[in-house]
């Protein structure tokens, strides 16, 4: 990982019509300094170790990098009132992971990754190679953690959804949404709510559903803020909207949210006619899922078998 260590990074900038890496000198307004934090104790190796940088490439730049988007604001047809749109691409900042195979010759796809903390360190371990495989690009927002309501959190993924989608070639039925716990509650309401552009879901140690579900296998019923937990409301529209979409839930045996995880999925998308599989992974704690499990996830949401 970074260590902690303060990075110097030079701003991609995108122009309209066309993508480009522009370096600047070290002075000057299009410097931007960002400094990494070191892993969170409670999760040492869940990123795979790939450092931000800026580089000069004769195609489009691949690798890890964070950017902000240039450009005018963003916004779906489809505008949900629970989302927040109102965000400016000039000053949010994205964590950005494009495959070395990307050349921008064939469409990618896209997971946008929202996470529990504000600082995103780097692609959840094991998923780089999947990733590069199965042809997907990786996004995730900065400041976007559970401090930061729902309606700006899920309006940061639509954001880079979007920015993505404008800079690099992506088939817009390869976009999916993602996240680790916190965010993985992000990614499920996408699912409702942003339909039009998430077309998958892949949710770590997280879920909710729009109706209340027994307490079967949960011992609390309750999130960190005393909340009620696993519950959230959708209109008529936006669950009939979510059937089109595929969702993933994933725990494990030592997952203190697993019998939260379990009660939403056998008690609320098993009955329902929501696409939906559940992922419980022997020995996986409250954590992202490896690249096995990875890589399963989306032979459900694309249809496809073991590659």
């Amino acid at each position: 990982m970074w260590g902690g260590a303060r990075i110097r990074l030079h701003r991609i900038r995108f122009q309209a019509g066309a993508l480009c890496l522009a370096l600047f000198p070290l002075s000057g307004l299009a410097q931007i300094n960002v400094t990494i934090a070191p892993p969170s104790p409670q999760r040492p190796s869940t990123q795979d170790a790939v450092p931000a940088r800026a580089e000069t490439h004769s195609g489009p730049p691949t690798g890890a990098f964070n950017v902000v988007f240039k450009g005018g604001d963003l916004a779906p047809k489809h505008r949900n009132p629970n989302i927040s749109y109102a965000l400016d691409p000039n000053r949010e900042q994205f964590f950005v992971y494009v495959p070395t195979n990307y050349t921008g010759s064939t469409p990618f796809g896209l997971v946008v990754f929202t996470d529990p903390g504000d600082n995103v360190e780097g692609v959840p371990a094991g998923w780089i190679g999947v990733l590069e495989s199965r042809k997907l690009l990786f996004v995730a927002a900065h400041n976007a953690g559970n401090r930061e309501v729902y309606a700006r959190r899920m309006g940061l993924a639509v954001l880079g959804a979007l920015e993505m989608m404008r800079h690099y070639r992506i088939d817009p039925a390869r976009v999916y949404a993602s996240g680790f716990s916190g965010g993985a509650r992000i990614a499920g309401l996408l699912g409702f709510f942003q339909s039009d552009v998430f077309h998958g879901t892949i949710q770590n140690s997280g879920a909710d559903f729009y109706r209340p579900v027994a307490k079967v296998y949960a011992t609390s019923s309750t999130d960190t803020a005393g909340l009620p937990y696993g519950i959230f409301h959708a209109s008529a529209a936006e669950v009939e909207a979510a059937r089109r979409v595929r969702f993933v839930l994933i725990t494990g045996s030592d997952d203190f949210r697993r019998g939260n995880i379990l009660d939403v999925y056998y008690g609320g998308f098993a009955k329902s006619a929501i696409q939906s599989k559940l992922f419980d992974v022997p020995g996986l704690s409250h954590d992202t899922c490896d690249g096995e499990t990875f890589l399963a996830a989306l032979d459900f949401i694309e249809g496809t078998g073991s590659r």
